[in-house]
């Protein structure tokens, strides 16, 4: 389903492209010969096997470059039916993308490589005139081509997420911007070249294209194997106890709202909601007579579940999630005023992502039903988080979460995403849970 605005947003960039085409229809036929169907087929084979983003339906592909190149040695218009035609890949062709994108996508392609041959020649540049001045057109045309290709589909994912563009930027494509400007000196070799032996040798510019395709596939593998690690540890905290895992997806969910509410990055934002969900994953180590024992400890077990911390950091530090994730674990009872454990750090000693779990953790567990107390409401939760300011809390923290709290009420309104909050809990003092 395709909201209103991106609707509208789609159809004025078609309309753009619609326009520029009937246009080059009227400039005759001067500008179609040979070597525009070889640009064509080295275009098409460079974009038939996208990479598929690791979230959405995104996909990113290696034919910018030969598509750039085409746009510069055989002009604006013809980069902009090669960009049309030539850029559809094989999840297009097949029906796995919707034809309203479809349609978008020929757009947005056709107008990059309409962009970039405009810009190149407005700037003066000459495919004939080979020396140092034509840098400077090729960089531009390089440049006006992958920015404006990436902001007309940024945009379109915005409108369609109900998100900020920058979020969406950061999320799904800030990681591969310098492999795209890394690739304008094969776009001058192409010109190069060109000039030199015409359009047959460009096809061997596919090679370092393929490499780059598996640069792209081999990272997005690496990102799926570190989601999948934390995905497993997760399903085996559910294994172990349903209650534990309920509780940490919600302290996860929290601690990435409020860190967005302090300001933080998205990606920053992100690892804190992953060390949020996995701040207990000690307690998959901790004994069930203890872990879901309904009563009270004795001193002996709580001595033991307090070892819950270092074990989890253990745990993540094994399988090389570290950082900010390994902190969350590790931690998480530390206390502001320095009398918590396991290694009684003290205010700004303690990493910030983890104050930021404190916080929500204890609310979570103030705000969940436990066997010897049923769960407390709203806003006892939050005066009681604010009474815990500068001794359990770092009071800066503190105060964004009360800022957050006033309009919204975690427990009621997002903690409801997850289950379990019925659950049999893990028994211990009285807060973080």
């Amino acid at each position: 389903m395709y909201p209103r605005r991106l609707i509208i947003y789609m159809t004025l960039v078609e309309l753009v492209a619609l326009v520029l085409l009937v246009r080059s229809l009227g400039l005759g036929v001067s500008w179609v010969h040979g070597d525009l169907f070889l640009f064509l087929g080295a275009v098409f084979i460079a974009a038939f096997f996208p990479v598929v983003l690791p979230r959405g339906n995104g996909t990113i592909g290696v034919e910018i470059p030969v598509l750039v190149a085409s746009a510069i040695v055989l002009g604006p218009t013809a980069g902009l039916w090669i960009g049309i035609i030539g850029t559809l890949n094989r999840r297009q062709l097949t029906g796995q993308v919707k034809w309203p994108s479809v349609l978008f996508n020929r757009a947005q392609m056709g107008l990059a490589g309409w962009s970039a041959g405009a810009a190149f020649y407005w700037l003066g540049g000459n495919v004939r005139s080979l020396h140092a001045a034509i840098i400077l057109p090729v960089v531009v045309a390089c440049v006006i081509a992958y920015v404006g290709n990436l902001v007309l589909v940024v945009a379109a994912i915005a409108l369609r997420q109900h998100e900020n563009i920058y979020k969406v930027w950061h999320r799904y494509y800030s990681w591969m911007g310098i492999s795209y400007f890394v690739m304008m000196p094969l776009v001058f070799l192409m010109v190069v070249v060109y000039r030199i032996g015409g359009p047959w040798p460009e096809f061997i510019f596919l090679v370092p294209l393929a490499l780059s395709r598996w640069i792209y596939v081999l990272l997005l593998r690496i990102r799926r194997m570190y989601a999948l690690s934390v995905q497993a540890m997760l399903t085996s905290l559910q294994a172990k106890d349903e209650y534990t895992y309920g509780h940490s997806m919600r302290v996860g969910h929290y601690a990435k709202l409020l860190a967005r509410h302090m300001g933080l990055s998205e990606e920053r934002a992100e690892l804190i909601e992953q060390a949020g969900r996995l701040h207990d994953i000690g307690k998959v180590g901790m004994p069930d007579d203890i872990l879901k024992k309904p009563s009270g400890l004795q001193i002996e077990e709580i001595l033991v579940m307090q070892r819950h911390p270092t074990l989890g950091g253990e745990i993540l530090e094994t399988l090389e999630l570290l950082g900010c994730v390994r902190n969350g674990a590790v931690y998480h009872h530390e206390r502001f005023d320095g009398s918590g454990y396991p290694f009684r750090l003290k205010g700004e000693e303690i990493p910030l992502e983890t104050r930021i779990i404190s916080v929500v953790d204890t609310y979570d567990a103030m705000t969940s039903t436990r066997p010897y107390r049923a769960a407390l409401a709203h806003q006892i939760a939050v005066r009681e988080i604010s009474l815990g300011a500068g001794t359990q809390f770092d009071p800066a923290i503190v105060d964004a979460f009360l800022d957050l709290a006033k309009t919204t009420n975690l427990a009621l309104a997002e903690g409801s995403k997850f289950d379990s909050r019925e659950s049999p809990p893990p028994p211990g003092t009285f807060h973080p849970g």
